[in-house]
């Protein structure tokens, strides 16, 4: 039996909690305020705190090291309805064991409980006082998003970032790095998509006077440079096969084969990657190696798409137009609503910019839905793909045929398959088609294994649409 702490202005959080502790088997004493919790500390030492953020007085955060003192490094609950970045990061940097946001189930908190009085606490690092800009949000999937970056930030672990083009995956990258304890090296960004194929090895792995032509100089490599620090690969998945092994060697031993013709040279540095693709895809079609992938990925985090998060929208445009202009700007009621309405494709990168554009048009004044620039297509698409499923007539056949399924109650149970079958034979057909009726190329199309593609032919009876032999 543990003694539990729990420290909450809000009467039912609190009776909850203890509640549900004391159905666990534990002792508990509850304050409403960080300085009666101290003085419970004081009087009883606790074996687990859970702690709110925002308290009477002394806020849970700045209680945070008085209570690790009292508490001889018990493990630290942090729970707070109003999360953030900037909060995850200084919770996890002054040792939280687990940051939790309201509203949560029965279930997540007294996993966490369980684990809490089961493992040691982590140990804290030190962080900077960097700004995190740009990476705001009020939604809990963005909160969670938070969370993963505090967590990484505090680990030298390979993180793996995840999401379409415009999600913020660089500032992600730079939140992370800037609150680490590699805070004092460089970040060094390379894009593979950006340098040309001759030009990728040269810019990784750096080069001697005269070794090639036009060698002029001697040129450090990026994985020098980023001695120290950080390593941020942009679109990992752009990497040339061959070019692969060469970095995973780097990454195993620590050392970069030397530029000129001396010993290698010994590196220390973390590494993070982004993609917007699914990189196992990629590893099954054999376009990326399976042990550079597991070295690249310890630590994975999905950012979501702008259209995920759409209760953020009002809060990112305001930031940014106070970014342009030095002030917050005025947006009409409709502005907003047209703003949440929109698709977003090109994420967060495109709302700034159709902000910035807006402000430009109205000036001084309201801003109104017409100083809006149009919305941007699904650029993700090529030009001669099918419509988007915001095209109003897919979007309808694609409804009826859900409601023609689930209205009939013998076919409960079998819905989801039999939608399936309706969508995924025209899909098919259509790509083998493009493809010349060839499965390796089909298979890339959509994201396949080939033999999965080969599976789903035979169990529609489609094998007439493949080449033969």
């Amino acid at each position: 039996m543990s003694r539990i702490l729990i420290v909450d202005d809000e009467p039912s959080i609190s009776w909850g909690l203890s509640r549900l502790a004391r159905s666990m088997g534990h002792e508990v004493d509850v304050a409403p305020s960080a300085e009666e919790g101290l003085c419970f500390a004081a009087a009883n030492p606790a074996d687990l705190l859970i702690l709110d953020v925002r308290l009477p007085g002394m806020d849970g955060l700045s209680a945070m090291e008085s209570f690790g003192h009292q508490l001889n490094g018990a493990p630290i609950i942090v729970i707070t309805a109003f999360g953030d970045l900037a909060t995850a990061v200084d919770a996890i940097n002054k040792g939280a064991f687990e940051y939790v946001v309201k509203p949560f189930d029965v279930a997540e908190i007294r996993s966490v409980i369980e684990r809490a009085l089961r493992v040691e606490p982590p140990k804290s690092a030190a962080f900077s006082d960097h700004p995190l800009e740009g990476m705001l949000g009020r939604t809990p999937i963005m909160q969670h998003v938070f969370k993963r970056i505090a967590l990484a930030a505090n680990s030298e672990a390979s993180v793996l970032l995840r999401g379409e083009s415009g999600v913020g995956k660089e500032l992600a990258a730079t939140a992370i790095h800037r609150n680490s304890k590699r805070n004092n090296g460089p970040l060094v960004a390379v894009n593979f998509a950006a340098l040309s194929p001759s030009a990728v090895e040269s810019e990784l792995f750096g080069y001697a006077e005269g070794s090639h032509n036009g060698a002029t100089l001697s040129q450090t490599g990026q994985l020098v440079q980023a001695h120290g620090g950080t390593l941020f690969i942009d679109e990992v998945a752009d990497i040339p096969l061959p070019l692969q092994l060469k970095l995973l060697r780097v990454l195993d031993h620590g050392e970069v084969p030397s530029a000129g013709s001396g010993e290698p040279v010994r590196q220390r540095l973390r590494v993070i990657s982004a993609t917007q693709y699914d990189l196992r895809k990629k590893v099954e079609a054999g376009e990326f190696r399976h042990d550079l992938y597991f070295r690249l990925c310890t630590f994975e985090i999905d950012l979501p798409p702008l259209r995920d998060r759409r209760d953020d929208i009002s809060l990112l445009a305001q930031h940014f137009a106070t970014q342009f202009s030095g002030k917050p700007a005025s947006f009409a009621e409709e502005t907003l609503a047209e703003l949440e309405r929109r698709p977003w494709y090109g994420n967060v990168r495109e709302l700034r910019g159709a902000v910035e554009h807006a402000l430009v048009l109205a000036r001084l004044g309201v801003v109104m839905p017409e100083h809006l620039p149009p919305a941007m297509p699904n650029l993700w698409q090529s030009g001669d793909a099918a419509p988007a499923l915001e095209n109003d007539d897919l979007a309808d056949a694609l409804s009826r045929i859900a409601r023609y399924l689930t209205a009939d109650p013998d076919l409960a149970g079998t819905v989801y398959d039999r939608f399936l079958q309706q969508v995924e034979p025209p899909l098919l057909t259509a790509v083998m088609d493009k493809c010349g009726r060839r499965f390796a190329p089909a298979a890339r199309v959509l994201g396949l294994h080939r033999t999965t593609l080969k599976k789903k032919l035979t169990q529609y009876e489609m094998q007439d649409v493949a080449a033969e032999g």
